[in-house]
């Protein structure tokens, strides 16, 4: 494939890089989109089917809690495979270029969760059955620990001036149109089957559709050609033999200042896509109700996200970071109260808002200030390590953390609620010292 570059350089104070033309761009933003859905369809449907059935599948002779609290840190225990992805794949795409990184993640993801379709029932070989659910969730782990990252970084680096806010939301759009994906896959299998089919064979029919997506977003991805601001920066010296090392020795306040920055987002995307299902259904709601509702969250999200990374473009990350950690805070309990009305249509638009608005505002930036924070020679390592490591802190853990105080208080959600708030403080007073970088560079020497 060829690929055209206009000659005209950008106006000055931003990307020095050159320009792709619209046909590249559109290609860019397809892939990076699609890709990121395609990915991400496999990590979601993990998490909504930890919180709906892996407990009776793989954990049945637990109490009915314990048997939640199982499969839960099952969920958990692949955000502590992702730093590693990172590094690895971090390393490839500061050292070898953003493609081949983006294909590795891809191919890793999209096998392992295939694969968990294929594991018995504990009932079936017993105890191997939940240490096969954990070695793929690893496997699945990794591979996510540098997906959204690069996604991110691939199309900042492809973007005009002036558009890398929006081009950065791609990635988060993408995100949740896997969201969508399959909770819509969930909702269909848990309409035509009933409980016991579910449990028995239902919930494997997603992961096993998820070899034709596979196969999809890697004939998306081998189209891509390689970012102009990797060829520039390789162009005029050799990639450093240890991206992470020059990162930690010279970047690392960037990457304690994105670990705050990224709180928020990455715990409530996970504490409303897991928790609450369960939440909701201990509250009496059926399956049906919870994935539609997070299929309507996602949706809400793929408007929210872009029109985020527009906002941000114009006014700067910050303002706009600080606007979702408020939004996130002040819905911290009007949120159950709208669950704990009873009615489904509520339920649902505590889901939508709650997505919508506070992690479609912030999810939406994050992606261009990842990319803006570090410099392009170990900028991916920085975005992937920084976010993955933060994911371990804030992300994975979410939901059962959520659980435990719940089960703790009695069933309250108050002691969720003061979670939620303390985790957009942090994201908040992370974005009030942050500098605004949207009026800099990719290239600009400050962050060295």
């Amino acid at each position: 494939m060829t690929q055209t570059i206009q000659t005209s350089a950008p106006p000055p104070g931003n990307d020095q890089a050159p320009v792709a033309d619209r046909g590249t761009l559109r290609r860019v933003c397809s892939a990076v989109l699609l890709g990121s859905a395609l990915e991400w369809y496999d990590y979601f449907l993990y998490g909504a089917a930890a919180a709906l059935v892996f407990g009776q599948v793989f954990f049945p002779h637990a109490s009915e809690s314990t048997s939640l609290l199982l499969s839960l840190a099952t969920f958990g225990v692949g955000f502590v495979a992702r730093p590693i992805g990172a590094m690895v794949f971090g390393h490839i795409g500061d050292k070898h270029g953003r493609r081949p990184a983006l294909i590795a993640t891809l191919m890793l993801m999209g096998l392992s969760t295939t694969a968990m379709a294929l594991i018995p029932s504990y009932a079936t070989i017993g105890i191997a059955a939940p240490i096969l659910l954990v070695v793929l969730r690893l496997l699945q782990g990794m591979g996510s620990g540098a997906e959204y990252s690069g996604a991110s970084v691939y199309a900042v680096e492809y973007a005009p001036p002036g558009r890398r806010g929006l081009f950065g939301s791609f990635s988060a759009a993408g995100v949740y149109l896997g969201l969508v994906l399959s909770s819509g896959a969930l909702l269909l299998t848990t309409s035509v089957t009933t409980d016991a089919q579910f449990a028995s064979w239902g919930w494997r029919l997603p992961f096993l559709a998820s070899m034709l997506l596979i196969f999809l977003g890697l004939w998306i991805r081998l189209r891509l050609e390689e970012t102009p601001a990797f060829e520039q920066v390789t162009e005029e010296a050799a990639p450093a033999k240890a991206p992470l090392l020059t990162l930690v020795r010279t970047q690392w306040r960037s990457m304690l200042l994105v670990m705050g920055l990224v709180a928020a987002p990455l715990s409530f995307s996970h504490l409303y896509q897991v928790f609450a299902l369960s939440y909701m259904a201990d509250a009496g709601y059926d399956r049906v109700t919870g994935t539609t509702g997070l299929l309507i969250a996602g949706v809400v999200v793929m408007i929210t996200a872009p029109l985020a990374g527009i906002a941000s473009d114009r006014f700067g990350r910050r303002p706009v970071l600080l606007v979702g950690a408020v939004y996130a805070a002040a819905f911290a309990f009007p949120f159950f109260w709208l669950v704990d009305s009873g009615q489904p249509l509520l339920a649902m638009l505590a889901l939508a808002l709650a997505q919508g608005g506070s992690v479609g505002i912030m999810f939406g930036v994050q992606g261009v200030v990842l990319s803006e924070l570090f410099s392009t020679a170990s900028r991916y390592s920085g975005a992937a390590v920084s976010r993955e490591f933060a994911a371990i802190l804030f992300g994975g853990f979410a939901p059962l953390i959520a659980v435990s105080l719940a089960a703790a208080s009695g069933g309250a959600s108050w002691p969720v609620g003061i979670y939620v708030v303390v985790l957009a403080s942090i994201t908040f007073v992370s974005a009030f010292f942050a500098p605004e970088t949207y009026r800099t560079g990719l290239t600009d020497s400050h962050r060295e």
